[in-house]
């Protein structure tokens, strides 16, 4: 299990109770034992004297997920846009899906272009996939990824959304596919 976001880990199952320490998206966790919406985890590359297999202590439960490029790239909503950028503090296109799928040990090209060449192609995408933009001729120009509600992707102007397919993407869209 791994954690999907950057997340608060805490003394106790309550946000109410101490921070002890974060979760870096993608950081690796042991499940000890789940309560409701908490999960009791260990940090296995935190080492402490607390505990010899890793740093203890509570989660909220959807932070975590298996091997989920998508649930990473849902914790970037609401991060502005930045050409070039990789983080928190902004974030692009490409670098959404490369910080993604990176979280989880999966190296993938850094543009656009290059992870339209990786992808395979598919015609039925599925929650986790990717779209591909651009003009045709021309090499992709954006990315982002499948999901239940149409497109998550980082725009300029706007940031990182969770959207139905815009017109003006559906417009430009050359097809979609699948990164191992």
């Amino acid at each position: 299990m791994r954690a999907a976001r950057e997340v608060a880990v805490h003394r106790e199952p309550d946000d109410a109770s101490e921070r002890v320490t974060s979760l870096a998206a993608g950081e690796e966790v042991f499940v000890v034992e789940t309560q409701g919406e908490w999960t009791l985890v260990l940090a296995p590359d935190q080492p402490t004297h607390l505990d010899p297999a890793g740093y203890p202590g509570w989660v909220r439960t959807d932070a975590l997920a298996e091997a989920d490029p998508l649930a990473v790239a849902r914790g970037f909503v609401g991060t502005p846009y930045v050409w070039g950028g990789l983080g928190r503090d902004g974030i692009d296109c490409s670098g959404l899906v490369h910080v993604s799928f990176r979280a989880f040990g999966v190296r993938v090209p850094r543009d656009a272009a290059d992870q339209a060449a990786a992808a395979v192609p598919v015609d039925d995408p599925r929650p986790g996939d990717l779209w591909f933009f651009g003009r045709p001729g021309e090499p992709v120009s954006h990315v982002g990824f499948v999901t239940e509600v149409g497109l998550l992707h980082a725009t300029p102007g706007v940031g990182v959304v969770e959207q139905p397919m815009p017109e003006e993407r559906r417009a430009t869209l050359l097809g979609a596919g699948r990164l191992a």
